[in-house]
């Protein structure tokens, strides 16, 4: 029992030092000799839990969505009960993602893996969950009427999944010396990432939601994304999804 459980927390400081090799330098650049040092173990160690790099990422990207998974559901979990609309979990949904892509190295080694693995991208079964999450709750929008009239939900979900992905890439530290930001970009390159996210919001907000719907532009003027979940929103009343 003992050496099964010195194998098992041997693999899960591979896993964990595999993560934060692939967020860093990518799939191409990852050798499992990189890896092996990470976790201070040796290669033949390595490859007896995982024979192959592919072996690793798979392992790394199940690992992400299952915490990207649990962090999404636990983010629409946060508005239920005060009336929390299809709109407010969106927005509250992309504030704990990007919380999440900021803390955990695993997540971001997730999004890394899965655009630059895309000629191998799991079946629909095992697709990304907050993407899929995302879809979810914008067709409940529309469900709910809360997206103006003539507004796709399939456009609303695909134009979030663009911004966070977007804010997610921006928030990674350049690989090469960048240009100098533009003086209009200044602030907005060293704003946090949620402030960022805030921004975008009240930005595209009044495009998507219906006029008669007030809760999306309350959530984003509330201090915090969790301060917003403690606080009832204003409008119709959520369909329960």
């Amino acid at each position: 029992m003992a050496i099964q459980q010195r194998a098992e927390r041997t693999r899960q400081e591979i896993l964990s030092s595999a993560a934060k090799v692939f967020d860093r330098v990518g799939y191409e650049r990852a050798s499992l000799a990189r890896i092996a040092g990470e976790a201070r173990v040796t290669t033949g160690a390595l490859v007896f839990h995982f024979a192959t790099k592919s072996d690793l990422a798979t392992a790394v990207r199940g690992r992400a969505r299952a915490v990207t998974r649990i962090t999404v559901e636990s983010a629409c979990l946060s508005t239920e009960g005060v009336g929390g609309t299809a709109i407010d979990k969106l927005v509250i949904t992309t504030h704990a993602l990007i919380r999440l892509f900021e803390t955990d190295p695993t997540a971001r080694a997730g999004e890394r893996l899965a655009r630059e693995l895309q000629s191998t991208e799991p079946g629909p079964g095992q697709e990304c969950p907050w993407r899929r999450e995302v879809g979810r709750l914008a067709r409940y929008a529309a469900a709910e009427e809360a997206l103006r009239p003539g507004v796709d939900a399939t456009a609303v979900a695909a134009l979030i999944g663009y911004v966070i992905t977007g804010v997610e890439l921006e928030m990674r530290p350049p690989g090469t010396p960048a240009d100098p930001p533009r003086p209009t970009e200044s602030d907005a390159l060293h704003d946090p990432a949620e402030v960022r996210l805030r921004r975008i919001w009240e930005l595209i907000l009044p495009g998507l939601v219906h006029p008669a719907t007030t809760a999306g532009p309350a959530v984003t003027t509330m201090p915090t994304p969790r301060a917003a979940s403690k606080a009832p929103s204003p409008g119709r009343s959520a369909t329960a999804s």
